[in-house]
This record gives structure tokens, sequence and C-alpha cells, in this order.
């Protein structure tokens, strides 16, 4: 069993076609082997992905992704204009952190790499058009933010896995016999040489078109949003219903919203009664079809189906 796993470890680790995923489950096997829970948990983690309370390393993280936005002055639309973090309002820069974390299952990264461009928005962004659009005057609205960039990036990404993985193989097989299985030391050293990790970043991409992670905090807050700020959230949607929706739909929106602000006006909020109301908040949403109503209330479901999940509520 030693022989065949380290030599097909190191045999086909340089193949680029061989499936990064199933390296990294014989890496889950060799660490059981040698009784390395660093490797172990990195394997894992690269195949499961990273959680909120994760330290992720440094190439999963991404700096100045730029900033699509779509925007009406007057009788003028704009769409698609490229703009960064700092052109935001500065009361909107804590909710559009500068470098973004990719938390996600390496085989999810593998699936986005292949694709040309990839286009994906944060309840931060949306935090973020909600105070960008409060400075505007008469006849101004930002209409749409998202963050843009091409599929080669996230490549890069996951090549810089496999390289890591290069790396550290290459140092467990350079003075062990195949025969013989190297010692827990020394694949923890392997491992804490060539594996670094930073700060964790409050903004999350869970995939090229989903909801967004936002990182964790007690007591009905996560990083960068609190329930205040979903209220917040909630007030664009009542407005983007006022005149991005259908007369027939727009009852069930304000309707929508209202339930939700009963839940979350409770001592304890109830977190299946959250993520139900804001599940259905998201789907009335899709069904109004217009731009401005489905960003606010992908917006505020967004946010409020992640603090559940994180345990903000009871």
């Amino acid at each position: 069993m030693t022989d065949t796993l380290l030599r097909s470890l190191r045999e086909r680790m340089l193949d680029e076609s061989e499936p990064l995923a199933g390296l990294l489950r014989k890496c889950l096997l060799l660490g059981a082997e040698t009784g390395s829970v660093a490797l172990r948990d990195w394997a894992r983690k690269e195949l499961n992905g990273y959680g909120d309370e994760d330290e992720v390393p440094e190439y999963r993280q991404v700096s100045g992704v730029p900033i699509s936005m779509d925007s009406i002055s007057g009788n003028t639309w704009a769409t698609g204009q490229t703009i960064s973090r700092f052109q935001l309002p500065r009361e909107a820069w804590e909710y559009v952190p500068e470098t973004m974390s990719f938390r996600q299952p390496v085989e999810e990264l593998e699936q986005m790499a292949g694709t040309k461009s990839l286009s994906f928005s944060s309840p931060g962004l949306s935090m973020a058009q909600t105070i960008w659009n409060g400075k505007l005057g008469p006849f101004q609205s930002i209409n749409g933010l998202s963050y843009t960039m091409t599929g080669s990036v996230v490549a890069g990404m996951v090549g810089q896995i496999r390289t890591q993985l290069v790396d550290i193989i290459a140092d467990l097989t350079a003075d062990t016999p195949m025969s013989e299985l190297p010692s827990k030391v020394q694949v923890d050293t392997a491992v804490s040489e060539h594996i670094g990790a930073s700060t964790v970043y409050n903004t999350t991409i869970n995939s090229a078109s989903g909801p967004f992670a936002i990182g964790t905090e007690a007591e009905a807050r996560t990083e960068g949003l609190n329930v205040e700020d979903v209220l917040r959230l909630l007030d664009a949607v009542q407005e983007a219903a006022s005149s991005d929706v259908k007369e027939a739909d727009r009852e069930e929106v304000l309707k929508a919203v209202a339930d939700l602000r009963v839940a979350l006006a409770k001592e304890k909020p109830d977190t299946g009664d959250v993520v139900k109301k804001a599940g259905k908040l998201r789907s009335l949403g899709v069904r109004a079809g217009g731009t401005a109503i489905l960003a606010a209330t992908e917006g505020a479901a967004s946010a409020l189906i992640e603090m559940a999940m994180n345990g903000a509520f009871g």
C-alpha cells in the first residue's frame, strides 16, 4: 500500500490531465497512513471548501477585483462601466473589501476556471449600492453593481494548488525510499513550509453566480453586516418595488418584506422562519424580473440566509 500510494502520487502529480481532486484524495490517505493531521486537514479543505472559521491560503485570495456598474443619469443609461472599490462612497468601503477569498471546493474552482468570464454580486455590494443611491440627486440611480473577472484568474488559483501539492510530495519523496512511509514530522514540516495562510477576509464567493458568504460574528451580526444593515436592504427592496415591479407582483413583494421585518423584530428571530421568508423574497424578485428589484431582493435574501446559516439568530 505504501509503495503504491507514494509512487502513484509522485508519478501522477506532474500530469496536467490528472484530476487534482483525485490527487488530493490520495493525500487524505497518506495523511491517515502517516498520522499527519496537517496534511489531512489541508487536503480535506481543498476538497470540501474552506469554512468561514478557516484561514484561507494566500493562493486562494484575489485583490482588486474590478466592479461593473449599471447606472442612470437623467435620460442617459450606462451599463458595464468598470470601476474600482475606491470610486464607491467612502462610507461603503467597509462592505466591499479590497481582497476576496475563494473558499469553494477545488472541483468547483476548476469549473469556474473553464469559464471565459465571471460575474457575481454580494450582500456587501448591495449595501454599497444602497449607500451610493442615498447620496445621488434626482434622476440619478445606480441600478446594479457586480464583480467581474476572467476564468483565467481562477485557473491560476487552481495551478497554485497543484504547485503546492508538487512541492509537498517532492519534499516527502526526496529522502524517503518509495517502499517506506515518511515520518509524521516530515509530513507536517512539508505542509507547514508550503501551505501558508493569512488573514481571513470578510467577503467570499460561493459560486460563479449564486450567494456569497460574509464571515460570522455573534449577536445577530456578520463581518460588515448586521440586522440594522439588512433592514436597510429591505428598504431598498421596497423602493425598487415601487418603481420596478408590476402592480400584480408589488403587493406580494411588499408583504414578503413586511413578514421579514416582523420576523427580525422578535427578541430571538427563528432561523428556519428567517430562511424560509428570505427564500420567498428571493423567488418573488426573480419572478418580478426587473433589474433593480432582482438586485435588491438578491442582496437582502443572500445577507439574511448567510447570517442565519452562520448562527446569527436563535
